[in-house]
C-alpha cells in the first residue's frame, strides 16, 4: 500500500527543550512549544510503555535509526516500528514505502493530527509473520434475564462490586445494613432513612466501627432500597461485562432490568448492548488498538480541508491495522481473537469544538448532521482501506471516549461528547498556567467577543470590584503589598488568594487580629474574618474571575449562550441523540457513556437505560461518580443518640467544640512494660501515662524480626501515640485493631490475661483494652481473676497482700515509696463490692452489710455496726 506524502512535507510546529517533572525523575525532552506540560507528559508516559519488537531482518533505517529526540523519540520509534512490520508483512512494497509511511505517521503525531490510545498490556500474541491455525472460542454474551447473565453478573460483582475489597467480617456488617432496610415494613423512603429507621442507624454505626466507609454504607442502603443484594465479595477482579438486553426487558422495569441497572450502578463496568452485533463490536473494540483523528486540524478560513482529513484517516487506519496484527493482548484467547478479526477502533476528536466554531448548538439538528457527515466520510474511507488491505474488519469507527487520547490532543472532546466550555488553560513561556478563551469560543463569539471575554475571564483584578476592592480592603488595614500579592494569586480563587500563606501570616495575625493557631487551618477564611459577607465575596470573585457558566452572563445573546453551553450543563438526552446520529452514520455502536452522580440510585440507572432505549442507541455504559472527599452520613453512636425526652423540649442535635491541641506527656512519666511471645515471636509493649493514669504513648519492640517489619511497627506505635495525645480515645484504637488477622499469630505466652491472638495488633490492643479500659471481654481468662494491674492474679500465693514495689516503680518515685506499704488483695469484685468497707480484722476491702450486720467476705469476721452494738 502506498500513501501520498502530505504531513511530512508540512513545516513542523516550533519546538523547544522542556523540563518535565514526572513521578520519579525530571526529564529533559524536545516538544512542541505550544503544548502544555501535562500534554507533553502524557506522550512521554505513552512512549515509556511502547514495545521495541522490531521484526527480524528489519533495515537499519527503520530499526536502529533515531530521527529526533521529540517526546523521547516515542512518536518516531513507534512509526518506525510499524513501518518495519508493514514491510515484513508485505503491506509495503519496499523500504522506501515503509520509510514514507513512518515519516507521515511521526509527523501527524507531532502536529497534533493523530494520537494513539494507551498501549494495551503486554502478554500473548500470535506470530505476526508465521500466523497460526488455532482459533479463539466464539463470544457468547449473556442476555438479561438468562442464567448466563446471572452467573456473569455474580462474577463481575464479586470481583469489582461494593464488597470486593472487604474482609468477611466487614461484609457481614454491610449485609446487616442491607437487611435492616429489607426487613423494614412501611414507607420505602422511611425504611432507607437513618433517622426514621433506628435498626438501620444501629447497623450503619456497627458497619462504620468495622472500618467500612460512609460511602460504602450509603451504597448498601441504596442497593437494598432498590431490591438488589450486596455481593459476597469473593472472587477475582474480572474484565468488563457486555450483556445483551431486549428492548422490551428494559422497558417493562422487570427484576432482570433492575438487576442489570443495579450492577451497572454498582460497578460502572457493565456495557448493555441492545442487539448481538452491537455486543460483538463492543467486545472486540475492548481489545482493539485505538487512535483518534483531530478534525480541528483541517478547519481552515476558506473551508474544511477534506483531502487532508481523508489522508489522516487513511494513515491512522493503516497504523491501527499494523498495530493490531503485531501487538499484544493480555490474554491468549484475546490474542487469537484479534488475529482472526483484526479489529481497530478509530474515533474522531474535536467534533464538538468544530460544532461550536461554526456557531451551532450541540443540541441541534444541524450539529448532529455535521457530526454524522464527518463520521460517514470516515466510515467510507475505512471501507476503502479495509478492501485495500484485504480484510473485513469487525470494528472500524467508534465514538469512544478516551481521556488519554484527549489529553494527547490538548484536551479536545472525543466521539459524541460535548466540549468542556469556553475557558481553557494555557501555559506561558516561563511555565505559568493561565486561563484563556478556547479557539472555538473565539470563532463563535463574533461581535460579542469583548463581552464574552469579560464574562468568562473577568477583569483579572479587584480595582473597581463591588464590595471587595482596593478601597474597602484598605479600610480593613490591607496595604498595597497584601493586595498585590493576592491579585497575583487570583487564578486559584478569591478565598485562596487571600490565604495567610499568600498575603502573610504575620499581617493576618498582627493587623487583622486572627488567632495564631487558626492560621495553619486550611479552612481559615481571611476575607470572612475581615468582615466580608458571602455575597460580597461572590460578587467580587465574579468581577475578577468571571462567571462559572456562560448561561449566567446577562449581556450575552441567547444564541451564543446555547452555542457555548459546556458539557457539565448538557443532560443525557442531547448526548444520546448525538450518539444515535453517529451510530446511523458508522453502522455500529458509538460506545456511549452516561455519567451518573454519586447520589444517583439504581432506579436512576434504570431510567438512564430506558432513555437510551428511547433514543435508539445500540449500546450504553453507565459510570457513576465517586463519593465526595468530605462525604459523611452523619452517623451518631446509638447510645449517645438516645437522649431523654422531656414533655416540652426535645434536643435534636448538639455541638461539641474540641480543642485541636496536643496534650504533652510529663517529662518523667509512669507506665509498664509487658513482655510476651506471640507464636514464638517476642514482643515488648511499653506504655507511658499521664499523671492521672490515662494512657498517652506506646512503644513496640520486637526481636529477631526483619528491619522493615520492626520499623513499620515502631512507626505505627508513634502514630498511635500522637493520636492519643491529640485526644483520639483509646476505645477507637481498640475497636479498630482488635481481631485483625496476620502473621505472626497464635498462642500467647507471658501474659496471664491474653492466651491467644490473631496478630500482633490484636494482642497489643486487647492488652491495652484490658489494662486501661476494663474491657474484660477482650481477656482470654476469667475476668474475675484480674488483679489491680489488669494482668491477672498469677500464682496462688499472690492472693496475699503484695508489696507496693510490685506495682509502683521505685525508680519513678525516686525511692519515696515505703518498703512496708502493701496493696491489699481485693475482696469481691461483684456488685456488692461497690458498697464494701475495710474490715478491721483482716484489712480487706470486703466488709458488706448483710441484714443488720456487717460481715467480711474474706475472713468472715462480724464487725460492730456504726453507733455501737
Amino acid at each position: 500500500m502506498q500513501l501520498e506524502p502530505r504531513f511530512a512535507l508540512v513545516d513542523r510546529p516550533a519546538s523547544e527543550i522542556r523540563w518535565v517533572e514526572r513521578a520519579n525523575e525530571l526529564t529533559e525532552t524536545l516538544a512542541p512549544a505550544s503544548w502544555t506540560t501535562a500534554r507533553v507528559e502524557a506522550w512521554l508516559d505513552w512512549a515509556d510503555a511502547l514495545p521495541s519488537d522490531f521484526p527480524p531482518g528489519a533495515p537499519d533505517s527503520l530499526s536502529t535509526a533515531s530521527w529526533s529526540t521529540s517526546l523521547g523519540d516515542g512518536p518516531g520509534r513507534q512509526a518506525r516500528r510499524l513501518g518495519a512490520w508493514g514491510l515484513a508483512l508485505g503491506v509495503f512494497a519496499n523500504e522506501a514505502a515503509a520509510l514514507a509511511f513512518a515519516g507521515e505517521l511521526a509527523a501527524a503525531y507531532l502536529a497534533g493530527i493523530v494520537a494513539p490510545g494507551v498501549q494495551l498490556p503486554l502478554g500473548a500474541r500470535v506470530n505476526p509473520v508465521a500466523g497460526d491455525t488455532a482459533r479463539a472460542p466464539p463470544l457468547r454474551h449473556p442476555a438479561l434475564g438468562s442464567r448466563a447473565f446471572v452467573a456473569a453478573a455474580s462474577a463481575l460483582r464479586a470481583g469489582r462490586g461494593l464488597a470486593s475489597q472487604l474482609a468477611p467480617a466487614q461484609i457481614a456488617r454491610l449485609r446487616g445494613v442491607a437487611e435492616a432496610v429489607a426487613r423494614c415494613e412501611g414507607d420505602a423512603s422511611a425504611c432507607a432513612s437513618l433517622t426514621a429507621n433506628q435498626a438501620l442507624a444501629r447497623a450503619a454505626w456497627r458497619a462504620r466501627q468495622a472500618g467500612i466507609s460512609d460511602s460504602a454504607i450509603a451504597e448498601a442502603i441504596a442497593l437494598a432500597a432498590a431490591g438488589c443484594e450486596v455481593d459476597s465479595g469473593a472472587g477475582e477482579p474480572t474484565a468488563s461485562l457486555v450483556a445483551v438486553a431486549e428492548v422490551s426487558v428494559v422497558a417493562r422495569e422487570g427484576p432482570e432490568a433492575l438487576a442489570a441497572a443495579g450492577l451497572a450502578w454498582e460497578t460502572s463496568a457493565l456495557t448493555i448492548a441492545f442487539d448481538e452485533d452491537a455486543a460483538r463490536a463492543v467486545d472486540l473494540a475492548n481489545i482493539a488498538p485505538r487512535a483518534a483523528v483531530n478534525v480541528l486540524a483541517f478547519e481552515r478560513e476558506d473551508g474544511f480541508d477534506a483531502d487532508g482529513f481523508a489522508g489522516a484517516v487513511r494513515l491512522a487506519l493503516l497504523a491501527l491495522d499494523l498495530e493490531g496484527r503485531v501487538g499484544f493482548c493480555a490474554e491468549p484467547v484475546d490474542a487469537y481473537r484479534r488475529h482472526e478479526t483484526r479489529p481497530v477502533s478509530l474515533t474522531l476528536a474535536g467534533v464538538a469544538e468544530l460544532i461550536v466554531a461554526r456557531g451551532l448548538a450541540f443540541d441541534s439538528g444541524a450539529a448532529r448532521a455535521l457530526a454524522a457527515e464527518l463520521y460517514r466520510q470516515a466510515a467510507t474511507l475505512a471501507d476503502e482501506v479495509g478492501q485495500a488491505l484485504g480484510d473485513a474488519r469487525a470494528a472500524r469507527l467508534s465514538a469512544r471516549e478516551d481521556p488519554e487520547i484527549a489529553l494527547k490532543l490538548g484536551g479536545v472532546s472525543l466521539g459524541a461528547s460535548p466540549w468542556t466550555g469556553p475557558v481553557t488553560l494555557a501555559e506561558t513561556g516561563d511555565g505559568e498556567v493561565i486561563r484563556t478563551l478556547a479557539e472555538p469560543a473565539l470563532a463563535a463569539a463574533g461581535p460579542e467577543l469583548a463581552t464574552l471575554r469579560v464574562a468568562a475571564l473577568g477583569r483579572g483584578g479587584l480595582a473597581g470590584a463591588p464590595a471587595i476592592n482596593h478601597e474597602t480592603l484598605a479600610e480593613k488595614g490591607f496595604t498595597a503589598h497584601e493586595i498585590v500579592a493576592a491579585e497575583a494569586a487570583l487564578a486559584d480563587g478569591l478565598r485562596a488568594a487571600f490565604a495567610p500563606a499568600i498575603i502573610g501570616a504575620g499581617f493576618v495575625a498582627d493587623v487583622l487580629g486572627a488567632p495564631t493557631e487558626s492560621l495553619s487551618d486550611p479552612a481559615f477564611d481571611t476575607l470572612a474574618f475581615a468582615g466580608f459577607t458571602e455575597d460580597d465575596i461572590a460578587a467580587a470573585e465574579v468581577f475578577a474571575l468571571g462567571l462559572a457558566s456562560p448561561s449566567d452572563a446577562a449581556d450575552l445573546s441567547d444564541a451564543l449562550k446555547a452555542v457555548l453551553t459546556p458539557s457539565r450543563e448538557i443532560g443525557p438526552l442531547p448526548r444520546l441523540a448525538m450518539a444515535a446520529a453517529i451510530e446511523s452514520a458508522i453502522g455500529g455502536p458509538a460506545f456511549t457513556t452516561l455519567a451518573l452522580p454519586f447520589a444517583a440510585t439504581p432506579r436512576d440507572a434504570l431510567a438512564a437505560l430506558q432513555a437510551a432505549v428511547a433514543s435508539g442507541v445500540r449500546a450504553i455504559r453507565l459510570v457513576r461518580a465517586g463519593a465526595p472527599a468530605d462525604f459523611d452520613l452523619g452517623l451518631v453512636e446509638p447510645r449517645a443518640a438516645r437522649a431523654v425526652e422531656s414533655p416540652t423540649e426535645r434536643v435534636i442535635e448538639r455541638f461539641v467544640e474540641v480543642e485541636r491541641s496536643r496534650r504533652k506527656l510529663p517529662d518523667r512519666r509512669k507506665g509498664y512494660i509487658q513482655k510476651a511471645s506471640i507464636g514464638g515471636h517476642k514482643v515488648y509493649l511499653h506504655t507511658g501515662e499521664y499523671e492521672d493514669g490515662e494512657l498517652g504513648e506506646i512503644f513496640l519492640d520486637m526481636h529477631k524480626e526483619g528491619a522493615a517489619f520492626r520499623s513499620l511497627m515502631n512507626n505505627f506505635a508513634i502514630a498511635v501515640s500522637i493520636g492519643l495525645q491529640y485526644g483520639v480515645p483509646l476505645e477507637e484504637f481498640v475497636d479498630a485493631f482488635v481481631f485483625t488477622r496476620f502473621e505472626p499469630a497464635g498462642e500467647v505466652e507471658g501474659n496471664e490475661a491474653i492466651r491467644s491472638a490473631t496478630s500482633i495488633l490484636d494482642y497489643v490492643f486487647r492488652e491495652l483494652g484490658v489494662s486501661y479500659l476494663g474491657r474484660d471481654d477482650l481477656a482470654s481468662v476469667d475476668p474475675q481473676g484480674l488483679n489491680a494491674d489488669g494482668l491477672g492474679r498469677g500464682k496462688a500465693d499472690e492472693e496475699a497482700p503484695q508489696p507496693a514495689a510490685r506495682f509502683i516503680s521505685r525508680g519513678f518515685s525516686r525511692g519515696a515509696t515505703p518498703n512496708n506499704l502493701v496493696f491489699l488483695p481485693l475482696g469481691g469484685r461483684g456488685p456488692a463490692s461497690r458498697a464494701a468497707d475495710v474490715c478491721p480484722a483482716c484489712g480487706d476491702l470486703a466488709l458488706v452489710r448483710k441484714g443488720q450486720s456487717l460481715i467480711c467476705e474474706t475472713c468472715g469476721e462480724r464487725a460492730p455496726r456504726a453507733g455501737g452494738g
